[in-house]
């Protein structure tokens, strides 16, 4: 059993690294699709992550040593169990329960054969739930997208991880493809019981109002992310000091300017700048960069006097921001200076009498 338990505690301790990687790209998808961040909705997709990984460890680990997997060179046929139920020959042929001693029943979870098969099962049954309860999928896309996931894991093994090894280190076995499958199939149909206490995934987005809505922090650090790493590219591309100024000016002042309060960043984030009119003044936008930039100056000017004191600059902002953010007001001191403020891009729904098809609307 330890053998089982510990790809799944390297999938823990992995799992936050991976999930770094992965949460700059689902912030930006969030935003896009749903315009904010929904809790449940995070937790689910970053469990869904975890058993992801807890699951892929569990097909692939523990890798045998090169030295090892070298002596065993066989036609690929070899490393392949095309025959279904072996499994239960495999039980019958190991076991040693005996039938008429029913004392010795209970032998049967200690046996190989039966921690397989129930293993195999156990493997894709989350798969089975969050494909019915957070995708919404039918018993025959979850019964198919199982039977690929599984497929998926048993050519890794036969391709010997891709081809870093040269001949295959596990079996390709019909067998666990029945089973896997047969896990997604239970898991589908427990969903109801298991995410009883939990909102119908439908109903995440039901009674929000982006349009009251006020631009967290983490929006707009993923907008900055963005933009910061757009202008120091350019400023690598150009490989002038010089051209600091004049990229500062075009991509925080005129393309916003352009574009109505809209930068890559802030277009990824789904928001946009807002000043006291409909349309953003040049003004308000020329304050607000210059405040932004003397900020971002002071901080390169602190790090080259001291790393000290850029500590302390930092925890200056910081401590603003999280008193801000304790306060629920999101406006920051530069944003009154300006007269600007971020906003949320609502997505107007399209009225229903414009998808009729165009022959029915000539013969309205």
């Amino acid at each position: 059993m330890y053998k089982y338990l510990e790809p799944i505690k390297l999938a823990i301790i992995t799992f936050p690294f991976i999930a770094i990687l992965f949460t700059l790209p689902f912030l930006i998808f969030q935003y896009n699709k749903y315009g904010y961040i929904n809790i449940i909705r995070s937790i689910i997709v970053y469990s869904l992550l975890l058993f992801s990984i807890s699951a892929y460890y569990l097909v692939v680990l523990p890798l045998p040593g090169m030295e090892n997997i070298g002596r065993f060179k066989a036609p690929i046929t070899e490393y392949m169990q095309l025959f279904p139920f072996t499994f239960v020959f495999d039980f019958l042929r190991e076991t040693t329960v005996q039938w008429n001693q029913p004392s010795t029943y209970l032998s049967l979870f200690g046996e190989r054969a039966v921690l397989q098969v129930v293993l195999n099962v156990i493997l894709l049954m989350p798969l089975g739930v969050y494909l019915r309860y957070y995708f919404r999928k039918s018993l025959i896309k979850t019964i198919i997208i199982t039977f690929l996931v599984s497929l998926f894991f048993e050519i890794t093994q036969v391709t010997g991880l891709y081809g870093i090894y040269e001949t295959p280190y596990r079996l390709f076995d019909v067998d666990d493809l029945m089973l896997n499958t047969l896990g997604g199939i239970i898991g589908y149909l427990l969903t109801p019981k298991i995410t009883y206490f939990l909102p119908r995934s439908d109903k995440f987005d039901e009674y929000v109002d982006l349009k009251n809505m006020q631009v967290g922090f983490t929006r707009r650090a993923v907008a900055s992310i963005i933009d910061l790493g757009i202008v120091f590219s350019i400023l690598i591309l150009l490989k002038s000091f010089y051209s600091i100024i004049f990229v500062f000016i075009f991509y925080y002042i005129l393309l916003p300017y352009k574009t109505n309060g809209k930068t890559v960043g802030k277009w990824m984030a789904r928001m946009q700048l807002k000043g006291s009119k409909e349309r953003l003044m040049l003004k308000e936008i020329t304050v607000r960069s210059s405040i932004f930039f003397l900020m971002l100056s002071m901080q390169i000017v602190l790090t080259f006097i001291t790393p000290v004191m850029t500590i302390l600059y930092n925890i200056m902002l910081l401590a603003y921001i999280v008193f801000k953010t304790i306060k629920r007001d999101k406006i920051l001191f530069y944003e009154n200076i300006s007269g600007t403020k971020n906003v949320i891009i609502v997505k107007e729904e399209v009225p229903q009498e414009n998808n009729i098809p165009m022959r029915h609307q000539q013969a309205a």
